[in-house]
């Protein structure tokens, strides 16, 4: 695709290491509220080692540590990852849950649903492969989401419904001189025993 488009724009600027900030505000007394503070890296991999299709998708593996405090005084270390991929042939840029090789998947600890973060065992690119997909992005100039804002933030959202949990995605980009500044994610989790906001700052 010979035009620059907001998804391949966002993509080609994700590549790297960014500090992080997450507030964690939960409507539900149970399910605890925080803060979490770490770094996330979006690493190139191949795409034969992030999936068997022959579309040539470009592909970022994600990957995030760091350590949640809670309101009610807990300190967790977690971490997570996924994959992100572009595909040229029809501009989308989209969030995949990752499966990992065998080994890491027997060192997984139990996803700890209060940090909405999958405490899982070390692994280099090479051990990880696409599973399914988590989310769209969905910019404005692809015919949905809210586009480019009126102080120049490029706006996506995606959704991803787990059993009875919807999970609603919006990004905010702040794009300068063709880079990316910073950037925002926010989460709107809601289900039978779920109610909060996840909204995480990235910066660099």
């Amino acid at each position: 695709m010979a035009a620059t488009t907001a998804a391949s724009t966002i993509f080609k600027c994700l590549s790297g290491t960014w500090t992080l900030h997450r507030t964690l505000t939960s409507a539900i007394p149970s399910f605890p509220s925080g803060t979490f503070t770490g770094s996330a890296t979006f690493t190139p991999i191949s795409s034969s080692s992030s999936s068997s299709s022959s579309d040539q998708k470009q592909t970022l593996l994600y990957t995030e540590t760091g350590e949640l405090i809670t309101t009610n005084g807990l300190t967790l270390r977690a971490n997570k990852k996924y994959i992100y991929t572009y595909s040229p042939t029809d501009d989308k840029l989209s969030a995949w849950f990752v499966k990992e090789s065998r080994g890491d998947d027997e060192n997984r600890k139990k996803d700890n649903s209060e940090t909405g973060n999958n405490a899982i065992g070390g692994s280099n690119a090479n051990n990880v492969e696409i599973d399914y997909l988590f989310h769209e992005l969905v910019f404005g100039d692809q015919g949905g989401g809210e586009g480019v804002s009126a102080d120049g933030k490029w706006k996506a959202i995606g959704d991803h419904l787990c059993i009875k949990d919807n999970y609603s995605a919006r990004y905010e980009f702040e794009i300068g001189n063709g880079e990316l500044r910073r950037w925002m994610l926010r989460y709107d989790v809601k289900g039978p025993a779920k109610d909060y906001v996840s909204e995480t700052r990235f910066e660099r």
